[in-house]
């Protein structure tokens, strides 16, 4: 199955976009079928897409509608994939195996990492995760729009496997030897605190302007969640 979702936001003139892009589908022989769900401040169209999704038509109404944002979330044969496109050209273009963990981590001013955030699908469709900041972390669970916080010292096998698999990849620890990596931080000018960015994922953020994030939009809600519940406490 190829499904895709492109939403469109942002203040500007959507109603004037949405009659954009119809005549433009309209006129397009390789247009796809599509579904509109539309919502206050958002226009949504879902497809099923027997070819791809329909890029031309959306990119060329971006061009035309500057101000507003046009994000693609499409899944394919096990690939979950994500592009922004803004001004007629695309900003941000990622995928990631259905099966792989999804990701979000955002670093400060020195490096500081605010937030590294972590989750997997649990069987029952639950999303099951760990947060951490540079001075705490938490391990939680996510379903049916209500978040669980578990106590830090008291996770399950799964949860410490998705925690496990997050840190090796993108964490270092003040308690760590690590010579490595504190002297690229030195380098960097950044001071080590209780638990660091890898210095090689370090530079992926700084040249993404401190941010990443493999979430779709269940991963999203989940974050938003921790972020209120947990991180703003």
């Amino acid at each position: 199955m190829f499904t895709a979702v492109v939403r469109i936001s942002g203040a500007g003139r959507l109603e004037d976009f949405r009659e954009r892009l119809r005549w433009l589908m309209v006129r397009d022989a390789d247009a796809e079928d599509y579904t509109e769900h539309h919502h206050p401040g958002t226009l949504e169209y879902r497809f099923q897409p027997r070819r791809g999704i329909p890029f031309p038509a959306f990119t060329m109404a971006s061009a035309e509608f500057p101000e507003l944002r046009v994000e693609v979330e499409w899944e394919r044969d096990g690939v979950r994939g994500r592009a922004v496109i803004e001004n007629g050209q695309p900003t941000e273009q990622e995928s990631t195996r259905v099966d792989d963990s999804l990701v979000d981590v955002k670093v400060g001013e020195d490096g500081r990492l605010e937030i590294g955030l972590t989750c997997n699908r649990a069987p029952d469709g639950a999303l099951i995760g760990y947060a951490v900041t540079d001075q705490r972390h938490t391990y939680f669970r996510w379903f049916g729009g209500r978040l669980e916080l578990v106590d830090p010292e008291a996770p399950d096998e799964a949860l410490e496997d998705t925690a496990f698999r997050f840190v090796e990849e993108w964490i270092w620890y003040d308690e760590e030897d690590a010579a490595l990596e504190r002297v690229r931080y030195a380098n960097y000018g950044y001071p080590v605190r209780g638990a660091n960015l890898k210095s090689e994922k370090l530079a992926l953020l700084r040249e993404r302007g401190g941010a990443y994030s493999t979430l779709d939009e269940q991963g999203r809600a989940a974050r938003a969640a921790v972020v209120a519940q947990w991180l703003s406490r």
